[in-house]
């Protein structure tokens, strides 16, 4: 029986160990990630930008290329709209889709950012300087955002990008893997333009008659603000984290305590009575 519950302990965390190094993508991110993204660009010997002068001087050598709204995205407070070219080619294909599925264009709010243009509450890991990330504006739409949701999801199972959902401000961080998203893509059919879904129009805009007169159009949303990644928000917001990594070790000790009472009452019941 004591050879049994040994076993049944060392199972226990073996399980436990395993969720704690890993487990299905989820969009929410943690600090491995955070380095996971940091190496990867270091790995590529990308440049991380310190200044805008930099910056330039990466365009004009053709090492960053320039990201300008189209017709399935559109940019909103983008301080410097140039990327990786892997970031790019990405953008395109996922709006792409994005743009087909919901009736509404993709929205980048920020790409490349100089370590001398970063908030103060930037994680020092962050790859925006490298210009191997993207962040998405999250739509109000429902459909819209679980159709992103589940692609951006797909990808990161393939290995291609590391997603997360940020909560303040919100938004979706990608940062795109490049060599591994170039041999993911070279694998994708072509991109066919296809007509785009007609837009929502409101319940009255339908039932009004065709002779009436067009409402002048509503003003537009004022554009959000460049949006960031706080290390610190982001440990509260994960559950990748040190949150995640202190439920297992509770689960194991748990486990190792009920393992242990049972071993105990096991050596009472076999002592001999008097």
């Amino acid at each position: 029986m004591q050879r049994l519950l040994a076993a049944i302990l060392a199972i226990t965390c073996l399980f436990v160990l395993s969720l704690a190094a890993g487990g299905d993508p989820t969009l929410r991110g943690s600090p491995a990630s955070m380095e996971r993204q940091h190496s990867e660009a270091v790995r590529r010997d990308l440049t991380f930008v310190e200044t805008p002068a930099e910056l330039d001087d990466l365009v004009k050598r053709g090492k960053l290329v320039p990201v300008a709204a189209g017709e399935d995205y559109q940019l909103a407070s983008v301080s410097h709209p140039f990327a990786q070219p892997e970031v790019r080619a990405f953008i395109e294909r996922i709006s792409y889709g994005y743009h087909r599925a919901c009736g509404e264009p993709l929205t980048v709010t920020s790409l490349t950012r100089p370590q001398t243009q970063q908030p103060g509450n930037a994680h020092v890991l962050s790859v925006h300087p490298a210009g191997m990330a993207v962040d998405f504006r999250i739509s109000r739409a429902d459909k819209c955002r679980d159709w992103l949701e589940s692609e951006l999801l797909t990808l990161e199972r393939e290995d291609v990008l590391d997603i997360t959902r940020e909560r303040h401000p919100p938004h979706y961080h990608v940062a795109v893997f490049p060599a591994a998203y170039t041999a993911w893509a070279a694998r994708q059919p072509p991109l066919k333009r296809t007509p785009l879904p007609e837009p929502v129009t409101t319940t009255a805009a339908v039932a009004a008659p065709a002779a009436a007169a067009p409402a002048p159009a509503a003003a537009p949303r004022p554009p959000a603000p460049p949006v960031v990644r706080s290390h610190a928000r982001m440990a509260r917001n994960t559950d990748g984290g040190a949150g995640s990594i202190l439920s297992y070790v509770l689960i194991g000790g748990v486990s190792l305590l009920a393992a242990t009472l049972l071993m105990t009452m096991l050596r009472r019941m076999r002592r001999p009575t008097v």
